[in-house]
């Protein structure tokens, strides 16, 4: 494998030592409980001893007390319980500095990290992954990542990809895998995607999934593809499914979807074997971070749905690990394992879940140096003179909109043309290439919002009614370098800046929180409907959600590939 856990053989024999009481520890941790994710008790009395950064010895209080020596460290638990660090398996960065995110995760106990690479993928090359790499082996806490699966809507773009630049980065230390690929596409025959699954099988390295509305003929044939995982089922029985074909099944509740109450029924109907499912975000937006809140608020919904605490904290630890063939290491408190510790309050027989000390490798990690990124990564955001063809309204007549269905799913429909927004998807490459679509359902009146952050595109989304507001937001938006921009009677409303890649702020976490809210406030009080609407805007171009997609080419049917144009009766099928 392309990540390795093992110790050496000298901190095996340290282990060894200390394990059979011929050595003292460097640390023991007593006096409350232990939650034990192997067997599912909650051992009361039971403490470890850690020498090395990891676990040497587990069992009663009694016998990790004669490990302890002269000047070596001590935790009380004083009736709290000792759990594994959580380990998030498929999370994104949304908004914030890598140094920010790592930090919130840590402190709210989620002490390794698997990060999706998607989103820059697409703007910034391979490159880019090698430079988030670099921050990772610097943060707090354990931030790995997975490599894009490259698929993405717009096939310019798509073409401009070469697999084998990253299939090298199959080999970086950090690198666990190959990220969510989508189903619909890979089952059409995706050649990028095929070989970067070869590759990393060939390494032992784990393969995502993203099966959105598969039906068992698509989840089998994902699998039978190469895939280990999907985090795509929605309630109990779109993760049987996936389990009864042999996946391991990630069950989601974050920024994008709350699935979690319907998925508890898998738990709460009957005896089903959990062993290969996990719990994970899919994304937490940075005010959840700034609280404290990320997948230890997953684990307690979790818990609140009926699943015993002990078995939550192993679908948020050993299950995840298992899924990365990382679990002979990482993932719970046994012997020669690394000590990543989360202590949780207990009070009144009930557990907390937000931490009140966590170790990572038996230590309390620094805080991560502040993230610092060239100036290539911030210069990515050159949208031009918009064409005055696209700032049209196309007159009376039959045209094809997107109706968003919810917050992020779409359905193709008819417009007359005058009813619904603007909505045009431009490069970010200053190459002025756009397309001119419809938007039915956003909400926005009488303004414009202008936004670089769209999945898995290299382009900027610009929405509204009045041509005049539309190029204010853009005009504004390229001078922050990306982000945000809301523009009402030739005014800002409200501005969020990313300029990272268009993606990511440079600003404190709590910095962003501020802008960010006061982004979404001010669309919300223009008309828009949805809850996060620059999450809704952000889902306009991925082929991850359906059924209708906007890229600047034209719009792309999920169902079938097919690439669309304005007019409702021009498709060329790709």
């Amino acid at each position: 494998m392309t990540y390795h856990l093992a110790p050496d053989r000298n901190t095996l024999r340290r282990l060894r030592d200390v394990a059979r009481g011929a050595a003292p520890a460097d640390l023991v941790i007593s006096g409350g409980a232990l939650a034990n994710v192997f067997t599912g008790e909650l051992q009361e009395g039971w403490g470890l001893a850690v020498a090395a950064g990891r676990v040497a010895f587990v069992g009663p209080d009694a016998e990790v007390h004669a490990r302890v020596g002269e000047g070596n460290g001590r935790v009380d638990l004083a009736g709290d319980v000792v759990a594994p660090g959580l380990i998030e398996g498929h999370t994104h960065l949304t908004r914030v500095r890598v140094s920010d995110f790592a930090d919130a995760q840590v402190c709210a106990g989620v002490t390794t990290t698997v990060v999706e690479s998607m989103e820059y993928a697409a703007i910034l090359g391979p490159e880019s992954l090698r430079l988030f790499l670099a921050e990772a082996a610097q943060t707090a806490g354990r931030l790995l990542y997975t490599i894009s699966g490259l698929i993405m809507i717009d096939p310019e773009q798509s073409s401009r990809l070469n697999a084998d630049d990253w299939i090298q980065l199959l080999d970086s230390p950090g690198v666990v895998g190959v990220g969510e690929i989508y189903w619909a596409d890979l089952l059409r025959g995706h050649e990028r995607s095929e070989r970067l699954i070869e590759a990393a099988l060939a390494r032992g390295l784990a393969v995502s999934g993203h099966g959105a509305g598969a039906r068992p003929a698509g989840i089998n044939a994902m699998a039978a593809s190469g895939v280990g995982s999907d985090h795509e089922g929605i309630d109990a029985d779109d993760l049987l499914q996936r389990l009864r074909v042999g996946l391991h099944a990630l069950a989601r509740h974050g920024a994008t979807r709350q699935d979690l109450p319907a998925i508890a029924h898998l738990w709460q109907r009957g005896a089903i074997d959990l062993s290969r499912l996990g719990l994970v975000t899919d994304g937490v937006e940075p005010s959840d971070l700034a609280e404290g809140r990320s997948l230890n608020i997953v684990v307690a919904k979790a818990v609140e749905l009926g699943l015993p605490p002990v078995s939550a904290l192993r679908l948020a630890s050993r299950n995840v690990a298992e899924h990365f063939g990382l679990g002979r290491w990482l993932g719970g408190l046994g012997a020669g394992m690394l000590a990543d510790v989360v202590v949780l309050p207990r009070a009144g027989g009930s557990i907390g879940f937000q931490p009140r000390l966590v170790l990572v490798s038996g230590r309390r990690p620094e805080p991560s140096p502040p993230s610092r990124y060239p100036d290539w990564l911030s210069q990515t955001t050159r949208l031009g003179v918009l064409p005055a063809a696209l700032l049209e309204r196309p007159p009376s007549g039959c045209w094809r909109a997107m109706e968003l269905q919810t917050s992020t799913v779409t359905r193709e429909v008819e417009s007359d043309g005058r009813s619904d927004l603007l909505c045009l998807c431009l490069g970010r490459d200053g190459s002025g290439r756009g397309f001119r679509g419809l938007l039915r359902g956003f909400g926005l009146r009488t303004a414009a919002v202008a936004i670089s952050s769209p999945w898995e595109l290299n382009a900027a989304l610009i929405v509204g009614e009045a041509p005049t507001e539309m190029a204010l937001a853009a005009r504004r938006l390229e001078e922050l370098g990306g982000g945000v921009v809301v523009t009402r009677e030739g005014c800002v409303e409200a501005e969020y800046a990313a300029p990272v890649a268009g993606l990511y702020s440079v600003k404190p976490l709590n910095e962003v929180v501020s802008e960010v809210a006061a982004v979404n406030c001010a669309m919300r009080t223009l008309g828009c409907t949805s809850p996060n609407p620059i999450l809704t805007l952000e889902t306009l171009t991925t082929g991850a959600i359906p059924f209708l997609r906007i890229f600047p080419g034209g719009y792309r049917r999920l169902r079938d590939g097919a690439i669309l144009g304005l007019e409702w009766e021009s498709t060329v099928s790709v």
